[in-house]
């Protein structure tokens, strides 16, 4: 399918919906029905964040894949009941793939108190509208992820899928938990951490930046160029996050020497219950010096004082993992798990549409 054509199909995606009997908005054109309904919601992991959402989006389609966001407001009895971040990505095999953030299927969030009965006609209809995306562009199976979202067990969604024959693969996600004091989560980092931050924290002139101001980010965005060696992504992407920290979606902690050169920073989405560590720069020349660990911790201070539940560190990778992770893919995660308090499964479900749900 040319993206031509995509473009006329999402044209009929209102037909698609009344055919699968799924209620619901367009984010695009109900983005504030979006973020009030963020507030709704029991746990909301940072991936359902519209300024995430539309980083993502841009991510991609900055770096030469058109990529489409279709993602829903879930309506039930007339009102927003729920999110369903999808999007449709124009890949380099000259297919279409359906998705969410330009990544696996995510799994809709409803509102905190929405009736299981509710629940589980919802997540059908989600089913079926999805099925017949994948159909309408010859994709062959869906691929779906589902985070940890506030621990209170497999969604009906997860369900539903094992009971379509679907097949699953285990990943490890990192996490701080956020609910005791600061010296209690500090207690819990790896041993030679503790002296680093504390070192680094005398050594760095410490900033966390929470409000617009142009002239850091763009500083923090050569520092990364320079140590890339390269231009990564668009210039809209960057600007995009910038937005983030000034609508409060996120912030940013930046480390300066004696003559006030930025020598790392790090950058954090968030939402009102979990923090993501999304991109962080520093100085290749100061790596025998604490950087990161000061970082970390800062952010941490932010986050407990916006009063966040869950910090999302990243993924932990394993040698037994399947594909089998770089050594550097690896090593980063080692250095962030000597901040995690938790290890949280990350279930990753693939399906061929075959069923009718």
């Amino acid at each position: 399918m040319s993206l031509s054509q995509f473009n006329k199909w999402l044209e009929d995606l209102e037909r698609l919906l009344v055919e699968v009997g799924l209620h619901s908005k367009k984010r695009k054109e109900a983005l504030s029905d979006w973020r009030q309904t963020t507030k709704k919601i029991a746990y909301l992991p940072v991936d359902y964040s519209a300024p995430v959402i539309d980083y993502q989006i841009e991510y991609f389609s900055g770096n030469g894949l058109a990529c489409k966001d279709i993602s829903l407001v879930l309506m039930h009895d007339n009102s927003p009941c729920g999110l369903w971040p999808l999007s449709a990505t124009f890949e380099a095999d000259g297919r279409w793939r359906i998705g969410s953030n330009g990544a696996a299927v995510l799994p809709p969030l409803f509102v905190a108190g929405l009736a299981r009965k509710s629940v589980k006609s919802v997540t059908a209809s989600c089913f079926k509208l999805l099925v017949s995306l994948c159909a309408h562009i010859g994709q062959p199976s869906f691929d779906c992820a589902e985070p940890f979202s506030g621990g209170e067990g497999l969604s009906v969604w997860h369900d539903q899928l094992m009971q379509g024959n679907a097949k699953v693969k285990l990943r490890h996600d990192l996490f701080i938990d956020l609910s005791g004091s600061l010296v209690e989560i500090k207690s819990g980092f790896r041993k030679s951490y503790k002296s680093l931050i504390t070192s680094g924290s005398k050594l760095w002139k410490i900033q966390v930046i929470t409000v617009a101001d142009p002239q850091q980010w763009d500083e923090f965005r050569a520092l990364h160029r320079t140590i890339s060696g390269r231009v990564t992504r668009s210039e809209k992407s960057w600007l995009l996050q910038h937005d983030a920290i000034a609508s409060g979606d996120a912030f940013f902690v930046c480390l300066r020497d004696d003559a006030e050169n930025m020598v790392g920073g790090g950058f954090f989405n968030v939402t009102e219950h979990e923090g993501f560590y999304t991109v962080g720069a520093y100085d290749r020349s100061l790596f025998d010096k604490p950087l990161g660990h000061v970082v970390q911790y800062h952010a941490i201070e932010e986050m407990k004082i916006r009063g966040l539940k869950w910090y999302k560190l990243g993924s932990r990778f394993y040698p037994s993992d399947i594909p089998s992770p770089s050594d550097k893919e690896i090593t980063i995660s080692q250095f962030k798990q000597g901040f995690a308090s938790h290890i949280f499964p990350r279930y990753e479900v693939w399906n061929e549409p075959r069923r009718k749900w």
